[in-house]
């Protein structure tokens, strides 16, 4: 590709004697809402003195911005998308390496899954968060809310570079995902109605229908098990907390990876439903949590990455780890 095709669309108010922190927003105007509301962020941050905003218009130029805001000398980058372009700013900075060290990352909730942004840097609606780190960079006090969080690394076994990201999900679910977006979604419905008919789909697939895709070989270290079998979910996070609070609490502290497997049937799935009604997922009859320093996992079929859509083969098993990490700003901890 030409590198000047690729290059993201810079609009800057660079004030070269501000006294403030050198600020870089990478916007995705193709993520969900940033079509849906486009033009919402710019007057934010007219004005906004050595704040460049660096807009994209294809996941191809994520990288690009990236090595722009190096160029910069950016002390901190807002993600202005959804869990699939703060996943691919995860890879340009642990993949290259632009910055002698990241710059903490402050990620808006402005795509169709947003589960990254809300669990490490804040739940507030994209324009509220902006507003508070904007401030809070006015007053100084940006970086007085950095945490250091484990990133999910996924080796694909072909010789790529590695995806990043912070959750990883394969086994019948994501079929039934995929058969959603290709029978229900099209159909054009109210989103209520689309929503509430893929839920109960993939109810009925979980407690009644036969797991149309091959058996998953999942097997972990330090403690060196394996499990085989047809799942309804197998998938591994390094997330505090999932969709609608939902946390996975391992029996032991052994590594930065939750990993949980979720076996089909009845039984499996009515006994893991007091657990998810509470909120807090642990082992039990047809499931399986563990805190584990690496995971790998064999199977033919799909499975998603933060919302991303990608496909496997049993033939190239899925290396996942968490050995690296990134700061984030906790944008609702600022004043």
């Amino acid at each position: 590709m030409d590198p000047a095709a690729s290059a993201p669309t810079a609009i800057k108010d660079p004030s070269p004697g501000s006294a403030l922190l050198p600020l870089a927003v990478i916007s995705n105007g193709g993520s969900t809402q940033n079509l849906t509301q486009g033009g919402w962020i710019e007057p934010l941050l007219a004005g906004e003195p050595n704040a460049h905003h660096l807009s994209l218009t294809s996941h191809d130029q994520v990288a690009g911005a990236v090595r722009e805001a190096a160029r910069l000398g950016a002390a901190a980058i807002v993600v202005n998308g959804g869990d699939g372009t703060a996943d691919l700013v995860f890879g340009a900075l642990l993949n290259d390496r632009p910055f002698a060290a990241p710059p903490p990352l402050a990620l808006l909730s402005a795509g169709k899954t947003n589960m990254t942004a809300h669990a490490w840097c804040g739940p507030h609606p994209k324009e509220m968060a902006l507003r508070h780190v904007l401030d809070s960079r006015r007053k100084g006090m940006l970086l007085e809310n950095v945490i250091q969080r484990p990133i999910l690394t996924l080796d694909r076994g072909d010789g790529a570079a590695p995806l990043r990201g912070a959750f990883f999900g394969a086994a019948d679910v994501v079929n039934g995902i995929l058969f959603c977006r290709k029978h229900i979604y099209p159909l054009n419905l109210p989103n209520a109605v689309s929503h509430s008919t893929a839920m109960g789909l993939l109810l009925w697939r979980s407690l009644f229908a036969s797991p149309d895709s091959d058996d998953v070989t999942a097997s972990w270290r330090p403690q060196g098990e394996q499990e085989r079998g047809a799942f309804f979910f197998a998938g591994a996070t390094t997330l505090d907390e999932l969709i609608l609070g939902l946390k996975i609490e391992p029996a032991t502290n052994d590594g930065p990876l939750r990993y949980l497997s979720l076996r089909p049937g009845p039984r499996a799935i009515f006994a893991a439903l007091p657990r998810l009604i509470s909120k807090s997922v642990n082992a039990g009859v047809g499931r399986t949590v563990r805190a584990v320093q690496s995971l790998t996992l064999a199977f033919d079929g799909a499975y998603t990455l933060d919302g991303e859509l990608y496909e496997a083969a049993a033939s190239r098993p899925l290396a996942l780890s968490a050995e690296d990490s990134l700061p984030f700003i906790r944008y609702d901890r600022t004043s």
